[in-house]
């Protein structure tokens, strides 16, 4: 059997001599500076890319700060859109052109612009092909039909144009 200590500890580990700490050298001492040196530029480097980083987004969130506005209102431009096409009453349907024609001009003096018509080519990064159609008469990659137009918010893409495109 085993004898315990008081202390609850092993005599022969306590028994260990202390260890003696190792003089650096100007050699050691250089290599730390180098070191502390090197982390330093580091760290500056990857602080000023996150500055540029966060510069970046806030002049982007600054310069398209109505995107979620427009994108709400844009609903109320498609109903009225469709309200002019589906009303047979000639003084419903001139108050309704009325209002988009407003609606569209306020949109014109905040850089909010409409695309995608009739005869326009194709473009993905533009317009949204719903269905494709065959028409010999047409060219290939024509607009033959715009269900909505699109919207561009300054040089940003807010709403696709959603068209039907002719194929060969």
């Amino acid at each position: 059997m085993s004898k315990k200590i008081k202390n609850g500890s092993n005599g022969d580990l306590d028994k260990k001599k202390p260890l003696k700490k190792k003089r650096m050298t100007k050699k050691d001492l250089e290599n730390v500076i180098q070191d502390l040196k090197n982390k330093e530029l580091r760290l500056r480097a990857e602080f000023d890319n996150f500055r540029k980083r966060k510069e970046t987004e806030i002049s982007s969130i600054l310069k398209y700060e109505g995107k979620s506005f427009i994108l709400d209102f844009l609903s109320i431009l498609d109903t009225i859109n469709r309200g002019i096409d589906s009303y047979k009453d000639k003084d419903t349907r001139n108050a309704l052109v009325l209002i988009q024609k407003d609606f569209l001009k306020k949109m014109e003096e905040r850089q909010i612009t409409e695309f995608g018509e009739k005869g326009d080519t194709f473009d993905p990064d533009l317009h949204e092909a719903l269905t494709t159609t065959s028409d010999k008469k047409k060219k290939d990659d024509e607009i033959v039909e715009v269900y909505e137009v699109g919207v561009k918010y300054k040089d940003l893409i807010i709403k696709h144009a959603k068209v039907v495109v002719n194929k060969k």
